[in-house]
């Protein structure tokens, strides 16, 4: 059973070289740090971890995703949220920033940094150090606007020293998204997930060039990453959001 509830905050921001006619809705945010939470419902540490991401997506300057994998599912309980892409994309960093298997619940920041997300103490002054961290070399100045029907324009301006870098687009449910466990270590826990990643796209390898681009399927919310390959460090980011507040939505 799976219960959501959409919550986004009024942030406002005019994209690049967007026409008038486009009848657009500028929105976006531009956060300091960009925060990845591998979590999954069959990790008994992973609930408290959730509600840690929760608080923090509500700080200025964060943006929080969570990510949930299947690494435990042969526990006794499959992830219902999980997809082969997620559990790549943490491989990756597992490779990249040398550490030793995969793990829940693990938290990544800006690509650069990680650490477990079972210590808050860990968690927060790990969130302090890339809050400090200097703006990467490379990084261009990044626009979303929301257009009609869920898509959006994405802008880039141009830094040659970014250039080979790739570029994502992501839909995620502010949520909270709560799933009741049906068997295995969590059983009858009501998990509550945070920026729910819905969906990841590679885009494009960025030139350096100043660009832009439209997508659809940005729903309930997106962000666009700009991340050297590896994947690596997050150059810049942005992200949509709304100033509704949904009602608690039952989802059989």
């Amino acid at each position: 059973m799976i219960f959501r509830a959409f919550v986004a905050v009024l942030l406002g921001l005019a994209a690049l070289s967007v026409p008038a006619s486009a009848q657009t809705s500028p929105t976006g945010e531009h956060p300091q740090v960009v925060l990845e939470l591998y979590t999954s419902q069959g990790c008994v540490q992973c609930p408290r971890a959730n509600r840690l991401v929760g608080m923090f997506s509500r700080e200025p300057g964060v943006l929080a995703l969570t990510f949930p994998v299947g690494i435990w599912d042969y526990l006794g309980w499959r992830d219902t949220l999980a997809r082969p892409a997620y559990s790549d994309r943490q491989q990756g960093y597992s490779n990249v920033l040398r550490v030793r298997g995969r793990f829940t619940p693990q938290l990544i920041f800006n690509g650069v940094r990680q650490t477990s997300a079972s210590d808050w103490d860990d968690a927060r002054a790990a969130l302090n150090d890339t809050r400090n961290d200097p703006r990467p070399e490379g990084a261009p100045e990044v626009a979303i606007t929301r257009l009609r029907n869920d898509r959006v324009r994405v802008s880039l301006s141009a830094n040659a020293r970014g250039a080979g870098a790739d570029i994502w687009l992501i839909a995620f449910d502010p949520g909270p998204v709560i799933v009741v466990v049906g068997s295995g270590v969590n059983v009858n826990r009501s998990i509550s997930h945070y920026n729910l990643v819905d969906n990841i796209w590679r885009i494009d390898t960025w030139n350096g060039e100043a660009t832009w681009f439209e997508r659809d399927h940005c729903t309930p919310e997106c962000a666009v990453l700009v991340q050297r390959s590896g994947p690596g460090q997050i150059l810049a980011a942005a992200y949509t959001s709304r100033p509704l507040r949904y009602p608690l939505r039952q989802i059989y």
